[in-house]
């Protein structure tokens, strides 16, 4: 006999409001920023009472890291495995970095879960909410880690030092570029200032490249 609504256990329905409360909250965050979020437009665009929040998470504060920590790890372990397939294998300089920055910009080509998840990554990165040693910690930390070791792989006479800058720089140049679509969506009468997608990456992978590899020389 099926369960219905009122016959689900206690804990089952708290953890779909816990869930639904999450949905909802990425989404607004995305749109709107945290400031211009309340817990009041959380809890009434998913249907539940206004204490909710507080129940489940002790606060907005708290909600919003559990938006992002339950993102982060799925988007990190993406990217991270992005590199890894690439330097397998003795994969080139080029190949690293085309791989990365292929599934880095994927979102922006996307529609639905994965363009929000970017909306909302760029707004934590304009107007930070979270506490920067977790965001480092989960995410950037990790990301940027992986990049420079396969960019070691790749060119063994890079120095350790010189690949993490390198990384941050890699990194730095695809923000940018996120960055620049955004606004271009917003903008429409500015689509014509932002070059064709495959076209930057492609520039951003020349050039980044050439650089590693001029570090590399300079260490010699």
């Amino acid at each position: 006999m099926p369960v219905t609504h009122h016959q689900q256990s206690p804990a089952r329905h708290g953890a779909r409001t816990r869930t639904r409360l999450l949905d909802t909250a990425e989404c607004l965050f995305a749109e709107k920023g945290f400031a211009a979020t309340s817990v009041r437009d959380i809890t009434a665009e998913a249907g539940c009472n206004l204490a909710a929040v507080t129940y489940h998470f002790g606060g907005k504060r708290n909600l919003y890291r559990e938006v992002f920590r339950r993102r982060l790890a799925a988007l990190r372990e993406q990217r991270v495995a992005s590199i890894r397939t690439a330097s397998g294998d003795a994969g080139s300089l080029e190949s690293v970095l085309a791989s990365f920055a292929e599934v880095f910009v994927k979102p922006l080509i996307s529609r639905g879960r994965s363009r929000s998840v970017l909306d909302l990554l760029q707004r934590e990165m304009l107007d930070p909410h979270l506490p920067p040693e977790m965001y480092r910690a989960e995410f950037t930390g990790p990301v940027s880690g992986a990049l420079a070791s396969a960019m070691m792989s790749a060119v063994p006479d890079l120095d350790p030092r010189s690949a993490r800058v390198c990384a941050i720089s890699v990194i730095g140049q695809l923000v940018q570029l996120a960055r620049q679509v955004r606004w271009a969506r917003l903008q429409s009468s500015a689509r014509e200032d932002v070059p064709p997608m495959r076209e930057a990456v492609a520039q951003i992978v020349r050039f980044s490249a050439a650089g590693v590899r001029a570090c590399a020389n300079g260490a010699r």
